[in-house]
């Protein structure tokens, strides 16, 4: 029973990511959709902030959910300034929230919102890491893979404090660069964006697996 409920968790959630990359990807790829959504963007700035912050929150706390998708579409939509700082506020408190879950219920929780397998391959390059420096490090190669990092975290023996300042420390440089250079390619059109997006998400995507891969021999 427990696991037809579970199966039950997944396709919903998987259902759930299917709808919400469609609602946010069709402005990226449609000129006419993307021109309406700019203009609702610039006529209601602070409902835009919220639903981009809100969507980035629930992708992290909900790890199947593509929060990459909420990226591409702000990034197209939106001043880049404005874009990071919805989807930094949304992705960092998201990712607080994730820790906080995994920290006080533990693993049976933490695995019904992100990948069993993800989660321990997490812990494992995490434990032991309580110095902040050791922490900050492995922060900034798993910048692509907040959600499975901030669960993972919850459930080692790092400090909240050491987590936080970490993840804002490695956060704020991380994006900063992401919004300002996507937001400049995204001026020379949406395939030029996409192509500078996927650059930067497979060298985050190989150094993280790197990364991993040597603290797995120690």
């Amino acid at each position: 029973m427990v696991n037809k409920e579970i199966s039950r968790e997944k396709v919903l959630m998987v259902a759930a990511g299917i709808i919400m990359a469609a609602v946010f990807l069709i402005p990226v790829f449609s000129g006419k959709y993307q021109a309406i959504v700019a203009a609702a963007v610039a006529a209601n700035p602070m409902y835009a902030f919220f639903i981009v912050a809100f969507a980035r929150f629930l992708a992290i706390v909900i790890a199947p959910l593509p929060g990459q998708s909420v990226a591409f579409m702000s990034m197209a939509v939106m001043p880049w300034w404005q874009a990071w700082a919805a989807n930094f506020i949304g992705a960092d408190t998201g990712a607080v929230v994730a820790f906080l879950i995994a920290r006080k219920f533990r693993e049976p929780v933490a695995a019904r919102f992100t990948g069993l397998a993800d989660l321990h391959k997490f812990e494992a390059a995490l434990s032991g890491r309580t110095r902040f420096w050791g922490f900050l490090g492995l922060r900034f190669v798993a910048a692509g893979a907040l959600d499975f990092f901030s669960y993972a975290a919850g459930l080692t023996k790092i400090p909240f404090r050491t987590f936080l300042l970490a993840t804002v420390l490695a956060d704020i440089p991380i994006t900063l660069a992401f919004f300002y250079f996507g937001g400049m390619a995204a001026q020379y059109g949406v395939y030029i964006m996409v192509a500078f997006i996927a650059l930067f998400m497979v060298a985050s995507a190989v150094m993280g697996r790197y990364v991993m891969k040597e603290n797995g021999k120690r």
